[in-house]
């Protein structure tokens, strides 16, 4: 592959990194703060994710899993009368589109992970209730940067 091609791809890859950082990390202070997510900043991030993904002629393949997730996750809470979140579900969805599957599995699983750890912690040391509402959002901005150092 020519030198040009390698640093074109580069710098996508380190784009998309700043723009899922930064989206993460305003959904995240959105979550946390005010128990909310932005569905206009996440449709826009999604749109953004599938016109990188096209321009990068990411396989379909690629896009199966992501989808079927946030699919699977969008139909939870809809069962559940919001248990899990909607937005939850949507965030997913739009991190599908600019992410590739292995990052996005990574991701999902550390941010679960530290999420569990989170909510183990309230439960037992800080006597909180089964009920609490957690914020999933930023543990995913966690699980998200753990998936890059790896």
């Amino acid at each position: 592959m020519p030198a040009a091609a390698v640093d074109k791809r580069q710098r996508i890859m380190q784009i998309r990194e700043v723009m899922t950082v930064l989206f993460l990390a305003v959904m995240g202070w959105k979550d946390w703060k005010k128990k909310e997510i932005s569905l206009l900043l996440t449709g826009t991030y999604g749109i953004i994710g599938l016109a990188f993904s096209i321009y990068a002629e990411r396989p379909l393949e690629d896009w199966l899993l992501p989808f079927g997730v946030s699919l699977m996750i969008l139909a939870v809470s809809v069962l559940t009368d919001g248990e899990i979140g909607m937005g939850d579900g949507w965030i997913f969805l739009a991190l599908g589109t600019m992410l590739h599957t292995e990052m996005y599995v990574r991701m999902a699983c550390i941010g679960m992970l530290i999420a569990a750890v989170y909510a183990g912690v309230l439960l037992v040391i800080c006597k909180k209730g089964r009920k609490t509402e957690i914020p999933l959002v930023p543990f995913l901005l966690f699980g998200y940067l753990g998936g890059l150092l790896l």
